[in-house]
């Protein structure tokens, strides 16, 4: 399987550029492009329900994107207003976002396992004049609008006696109406098209703008180049990955296999049995998906790529999903909401626990958080990111947005990491999350790198919590194999016996059946709230 050669990429002054030739496109818009590339692929497969079996062709598809336009633009939508999606993955959960493209109005992916509060923050944020839901959520957003004062149009994905059901709105308009439809082409290419919440790790959820013109840059270049290629994801709209790999399967004409959450042996049978080329996933999954053991039981020969996003995957994982599945190219990438997506990609050349070297249109530098020096190779320092993919805001946050993006335009990534001689991203870990203790600076990153070596644990996070001598003490949290037995004291040992004494775990380890996700990585802050709660 090809890819594009996105490894070019220069030097100069300690600032890695990608190749940084003029972007050029033969379409005017992201609606344009949609729109073409929807009417080309015609009876291919967009879509297949692996729960129910039903197939959604490109040209079906189609057709329930412009209904779903018209009867926005019959609730008055008009270019610039918002439109909020907020369901899990089927068949129909991207419609309203194409449907809110082809109008020129803005879609807002949510999540749809967010609380009252959230759910009144994003409405107060956006304020939505529509927003589609799940039946698992209506209630929760029909409270919001309540004590909101707020009036949106609700449309649920199912049945609910107090929302417009989507199947209705499908059947409202006559063939013709739908034939004689047409997108409509925003008056400038910078105008913003989508927001998406950023997890709210250090607070509610912000919302970043991006744009018709960073989607473009995004879904033409930063792809596989495959074509009848079946692939297979978890990442639900709310999420960056979630919305880029949709956009980027209509535009190669891929066929995408829906299942609504990620479980370890059924995604082994669903890439068995729909001979799946390509699976994205977030490494924190896939790190579960080895410790599970299924792999080894199934044979993936279709199987041909795995791409890798969230939290930077562990060597030891990526060595032994390698010895697994030698045939399956494991590429890494690093990538943030506010950049639209990747920002460097792994190749089969690279090392092991790399993020690959920076792709086209970016350009990235390492600096001293202390003194703003531009450091060389193998130092590590505060990653800095520019690109015409870049967000256009923090919507109506001006004051988060200076915080996050210099005069320059430079995006203060908080992300600590280190360029090696090769050029090679490494990923240590997020500046805000350091431990204090004493007078060390500890990476939780690493007491996790060796959580997760344990046989009995699938995944681990660690956080400081306030200590009254010694600054902060480290707390590890850890998800283990059903049925295996491993107890506290055994984990704090294991800890000391593989790291310096400092790094030992001097408060406790809590286990858990499942972490909590904001995005694509596990939320911390929500552990230290459970933390709270256990003291």
């Amino acid at each position: 399987m090809a890819t594009n050669n996105l490894r070019d990429f220069t030097v100069q002054n300690n600032i890695y550029k990608g190749k940084m030739s003029p972007y050029v496109t033969k379409y005017n818009s992201l609606s344009e492009l949609i729109w073409i590339k929807m009417k080309s692929n015609g009876d291919k497969i967009a879509h297949l329900d692996a729960c129910t079996e039903k197939v959604v062709t490109y040209t079906e598809l189609q057709d329930k994107v412009v209904r779903c336009a018209l009867w926005l633009r019959k609730q008055g939508i008009k270019p610039g207003d918002v439109v909020s999606v907020c369901t899990h993955s089927h068949l129909n959960s991207i419609v309203p976002c194409l449907a809110a493209i082809y109008i020129n109005a803005i879609f807002n992916p949510w999540d749809d396992s967010m609380d009252l509060q959230t759910s009144l923050h994003v409405m107060q944020l956006t304020t939505p004049k529509v927003i589609f839901c799940n039946e698992k959520v209506v209630n929760v957003i029909l409270k919001a609008t309540k004590e909101n004062c707020f009036n949106p149009n609700i449309v649920v994905f199912g049945d609910y006696p107090d929302a417009i059901a989507f199947s209705d709105i499908l059947s409202m308009y006559s063939d013709a109406e739908a034939a004689n439809f047409q997108f409509f082409e925003p008056d400038n290419i910078k105008q913003t098209v989508c927001i998406i919440h950023t997890s709210g790790s250090t607070g509610m959820p912000k919302g970043v703008e991006l744009s018709n013109y960073a989607l473009l840059i995004s879904i033409e270049n930063r792809m596989l180049n495959a074509t009848s290629t079946v692939l297979l994801w978890f990442s639900p709209l709310h999420w960056i990955g979630g919305i880029v790999m949709n956009l980027k399967s209509i535009v190669q004409g891929y066929k995408v296999i829906i299942y609504p959450k990620f479980e370890e042996e059924m995604t082994c049978r669903l890439i068995k049995k729909y001979e799946v080329k390509i699976l994205y996933i977030i490494s924190n999954l896939l790190n579960q998906f080895l410790k599970a053991g299924y792999v080894k039981n199934y044979s993936l020969s279709s199987l041909k790529v795995i791409i890798l996003a969230g939290a930077a995957l562990r060597p030891k994982v990526q060595e032994e999903m390698r010895r697994i599945l030698p045939n399956v190219l494991m590429l890494q990438s690093y990538g943030m909401t506010e950049i639209c997506g990747s920002g460097t990609l792994q190749f089969p050349n690279h090392k092991t626990g790399s993020c690959g070297t920076v792709m086209g249109y970016m350009e990235m530098k390492i600096v001293d958080p202390k003194n703003g020096e531009i450091l060389s190779s193998n130092n590590s320092g505060e990653l800095w990111i520019k690109t015409p993919t870049m967000m256009t805001c923090y919507y109506k946050n001006p004051k988060a947005t200076k915080s996050i993006i210099d005069e320059e335009g430079w995006l203060h990534s908080g992300d600590i990491g280190y360029f090696d001689e090769d050029g090679e991203l490494f990923i240590v870990d997020r500046m805000n999350e350091f431990i204090k203790y004493r007078s060390y600076q500890i990476s939780p990153g690493e007491i996790e790198d060796i959580l997760v070596t344990h046989p009995a644990v699938i995944q681990a996070a660690v956080v400081g919590v306030p200590h009254p001598v010694d600054g902060e003490h480290p707390v590890g949290f850890v998800t283990k194999i059903p049925d295996e037995k491993v107890t506290e004291q055994e984990l704090i040992e294991f800890v000391l016996n593989n790291m310096k004494n400092q790094y030992k775990l001097l408060a406790k380890i809590i286990f858990l059946d499942a972490f909590p996700y904001t995005g694509s990585k596990i939320a911390k802050t929500e552990l230290k709230r459970k933390l709270e709660i256990c003291q």
